[in-house]
């Protein structure tokens, strides 16, 4: 059997830790849970309206998997499925890529406890 060579096997080495790092960077990819709070809706996903109804102005749509991060919660508008995943007059205030808004709390997976508006 042949010997390696000191910088052969610091190539192998390296070889192996990154195989392990992208591993790993793999299992995480695309799981927002590991990041915390995150957009999960039976119909794909959700709009952060300007205030909690489903009348006010949208700024923006979350597709599922999207992270928010849970600010305070009020209760306001109910909202019945198909609308939503389950019924509830719960709204979160959340930050988001689109901006700080309102979704309704049956849209949000992973909630964080946080305390009222």
């Amino acid at each position: 059997m042949r010997r390696m060579t000191n910088g052969l096997r610091a190539r192998a080495a390296l070889t192996v830790a990154a195989g392990v790092a992208a591993t790993a960077l793999l299992a995480g990819a695309g799981t927002a849970e590991a990041a915390g709070s995150y957009i999960s809706s039976n119909s794909g996903g959700a709009n952060v309206r300007s205030c909690s109804n489903t009348s006010c102005t949208s700024y923006g749509y979350l597709g599922n998997g999207s992270g928010v991060g849970m600010q305070c919660w009020v209760d306001s508008q109910w909202v019945y499925p198909p609308s939503s995943n389950y019924a509830s007059a719960r709204w979160f205030r959340v930050s988001s890529a689109v901006g700080t808004g309102w979704v309704h709390s049956s849209l949000v997976a992973n909630q964080t406890s946080v305390g009222h508006c």
